[in-house]
């Protein structure tokens, strides 16, 4: 089993609009980036930031930091690696389903609406995206939807 610690650094709201309200209907796009900074033997440490905007545009929201992962070398590497050739890496929705909380509670004082918990899972990874566990030690993986 692998253990997770995410450790928020940034977070940053914007409400665009005075004509939104929370239940108000809305899409986000959805810019993501891994990066691996440090490996050891089980043990990996990673940059992450994930950016998004509605559409229409009424509302933008930002979280970065760092994760690390603990555990074994193999379980570790079907984290990072997506299980279709452009699927979202597993990695992805475990750092998203920590962060939800605060980008919920970021949108509730905002009155803006809120994004899906879900969000991550209709994400594809571009093609710069890693293929393998090796090639994407000590490189960036970006995500988009």
């Amino acid at each position: 089993m692998v253990d997770l610690e995410v450790y928020v650094k940034t977070v940053e709201g914007t409400r665009l609009s005075e004509d939104v309200k929370p239940t108000s209907e809305v899409t986000f796009n959805v810019n993501a980036t891994i990066t691996e900074t440090e490996r050891n033997q089980g043990q990996i440490s990673l940059k992450f930031s994930i950016d998004m905007e509605s559409q229409p545009a009424v509302a933008r929201l930002s979280v970065a930091g760092s994760a690390a992962l603990v555990g074994e070398e193999q379980e570790i590497d079907e984290l990072l690696l997506a299980k279709e050739s452009e699927g979202t890496p597993p990695i992805f929705m475990k750092i998203y389903e920590k962060v939800y909380a605060v980008l919920y509670l970021l949108c509730g004082s905002l009155k803006i609406p809120y994004p899906s918990p879900a969000l991550l899972k209709v994400v594809q990874v571009s093609s710069e995206a890693a293929a393998s566990p090796q090639s994407s030690r000590n490189g960036t993986t970006r995500v988009s939807a």
